[in-house]
């Protein structure tokens, strides 16, 4: 194996270990964690189908935004690049959610079709997925570092989405106080857990 190829994979994998844990979108930043809050006590969406559907799209998207990008700075539109970025990363995200609805539609089982399109619709258009791919066009990463961070992102969310639906279980409890019973405790837990790897990251580890 060349040393191109070795430096490649140990890139790719520094940045998934970046994003899952020093950039985790949820708890630094905050990004998706509505959607997530709803989620987690919607019967219709399953985590599992959820957080595959938004890897999927988020590595879709980011692939596509990072191709598309440098037509839109090389040409006569450069200078409103800034602003162009988030409704050509908004369109991506439609027309893949589209292409993708459409294929599931006509290759599965409608009965399974009917089980993911809830969990398949909230992971298209996600401020999650939105987030991570300004934060990797801004940092100008390459191929590689983009499709590293857009999975270790993914994962993060997945894993922050666990310990979220597992605090959530176990706040249900008649110990808590009334007044804070729900969506208070519920945003002090996710709080604590922020801190917390906030507090093991440290600033500078931010982008």
């Amino acid at each position: 194996m060349s040393n191109t190829m070795v430096n490649a994979i140990i890139t790719f994998f520094n940045y998934v270990v970046l994003a899952i844990g020093a950039q985790n979108v949820i708890f630094t930043r905050g990004l998706g964690l509505s959607n997530g809050l709803r989620m987690i006590r919607d019967p219709r969406k399953d985590t599992l189908y959820f957080c595959a559907s938004l890897t999927g799209f988020q590595l879709i998207n980011s692939v596509l935004v990072y191709f598309i990008l440098p037509l839109i700075q090389n040409s006569a539109l450069a200078a409103y690049s800034r602003f162009i970025t988030p409704v050509v990363i908004v369109i991506c995200c439609a027309v893949t959610y589209i292409l993708v609805v459409f294929i599931l539609g006509a290759a599965i089982d409608r009965k399974i079709f009917k089980k993911i399109i809830y969990s398949l619709t909230g992971a298209s258009i996600n401020s999650a997925i939105v987030g991570t791919i300004i934060l990797s066009a801004g940092r100008g990463f390459n191929l590689i570092e983009t499709i590293g961070f857009a999975l270790g992102s993914s994962l993060g969310y997945f894993l922050a989405m666990l310990l979220i639906s597992e605090g959530d279980r176990k706040i249900r409890h008649d110990l808590v106080p009334q007044n804070f019973q729900g969506l208070p405790v519920t945003l002090i837990y996710i709080s604590v857990l922020a801190l917390a790897i906030y507090g093991l990251t440290g600033n500078s580890m931010a982008l």
